[in-house]
């Protein structure tokens, strides 16, 4: 891959910035880190997007997208984060959207896609069960045939922004008689449907953002299962490679490592600016070195969209397990930078990076907890 910098790109980057500096509502604007914005601000950003032609920023042109490359994208991302817009519905963007270009029927693609490019349905992720985390395989959620319906059975947990989602994708187990990952098939499911329940679940950080989801005797479509049954796993595999890449969250580690040098000028040890301590500074220089090598892998890694084959997947990995580390240690750091007062105020910005680092305690899990994606790692390059 060619690393060396494209002249073009630094007038798409002025393209980006008019934009936003024309199209961005100041109500909308954020002024805090932040994963996931309030629904009704997404709503809006994503339908001004839309109106733009930028509802799909990272698809390709012949699935309504922008066709933009690996390093447009970037560009776009890192720009709507400096600028404070709100974040895009993720799960739709970056996880399931690619899977219905992939795998969907044309009338399944009609049936989403056009509703998700608008802003009105919002998706959120049925994997992980009670015991069923890492060894997603092991899953018990069942989906049983009769006729034109499934009949879906079952729990999900830890899932993300249930609370607030239109639909649901989730893995259920639709044949028990076959090896565990055989009998697994993708379904899509409306979260109004009788017989489902969402329950909260208030994580460390102290917010809402988790959920536990019950089914009990949900009835869905046989034309709401994508690809054929006994694809789920192959679907999964192909889905959470596209989730390794977006676990980087480069605008927020750059958006960390923004905060922590605006910390340094302002947090004094003895006489001196934080900033002009030596091993503060060796430090800073370390982090940002990571952080641009992390950026080269991202867009290695998206450069093998698509790529089904042992390197890309492992490579996915990789990232996931450089990204999660690096974000892990850059919010505890900023945290001990505030000495006594860390656990409860930034005098910076006011309060928010605890919380944050709370929250990424949770990243080397979620995703596939990082020993299981070094055990991929191991088998796919090493054969172990």
């Amino acid at each position: 891959m060619d690393f060396r910098p494209d002249p073009t790109l630094e007038a798409f980057r002025e393209t980006v910035r008019v934009f936003l500096r024309d199209n961005l509502p100041q109500d909308l604007v954020q002024t805090k880190i932040a994963m996931v914005s309030p629904r009704d601000a997404t709503v809006r950003w994503q339908r001004i997007l839309n109106g733009k032609g930028w509802g799909a920023p990272y698809w390709a042109e012949r699935h309504g997208g922008t066709g933009w490359s690996v390093e447009e994208q970037l560009i776009f991302d890192e720009e709507c984060a400096l600028a404070g817009a709100p974040s895009l519905e993720g799960f739709a963007q970056k996880l399931l959207g690619p899977v219905l270009n992939q795998f969907a029927t044309p009338e399944q693609w009609q049936a989403h896609v056009p509703a998700i490019l608008a802003g009105e349905r919002h998706w959120c992720q049925g994997f992980s069960e009670p015991g069923s985390g890492s060894d997603l395989a092991s899953l018990r959620t069942r989906a049983e045939c009769r006729g034109d319906r499934y009949i879906v059975n079952g729990q999900k947990i830890w899932t993300s922004y249930a609370h607030r989602a239109d639909w649901i994708f989730l893995l259920a187990r639709t044949n028990a008689e076959v090896k565990k990952q055989a009998g697994i098939s993708f379904l899509l499911i409306d979260m109004k449907t009788p017989g489902i329940t969402v329950r909260p679940i208030i994580s460390i950080d102290g917010q809402h953002h988790l959920n536990e989801v019950f089914f009990d005797e949900v009835e869905v479509p046989v034309g709401n299962l994508i690809g054929e049954e006994g694809m789920g796993w192959s679907i999964t595999k192909f889905l959470l490679n596209n989730e390794h890449a977006s676990t980087a969250d480069l605008p927020i580690l750059k958006a960390y490592l923004a905060r922590m040098k605006k910390m340094s000028r302002s947090i004094t040890v003895g006489m001196a600016a934080m900033a002009r301590q030596a091993d503060f500074a060796v430090q800073i220089a370390r982090f940002e070195t990571e952080l641009k090598a992390l950026a080269m892998m991202v867009r290695r890694s998206a450069a093998l969209h698509g790529d089904q084959g042992h390197f890309a997947h492992a490579l996915g990995s990789m990232l996931k397990l450089r990204a999660t580390d690096l974000q892990q240690r850059m919010t505890v750091f900023m945290v001990e930078m505030l000495g006594d007062d860390g656990p409860l105020v930034d005098p910076v910005e006011g309060d928010g990076i605890t919380s944050e680092m709370f929250f990424r305690r949770a990243s080397t899990i979620y995703g596939g907890t990082n020993e299981v994606q070094r055990g991929i790692v191991a088998k796919l390059m090493f054969g172990l």
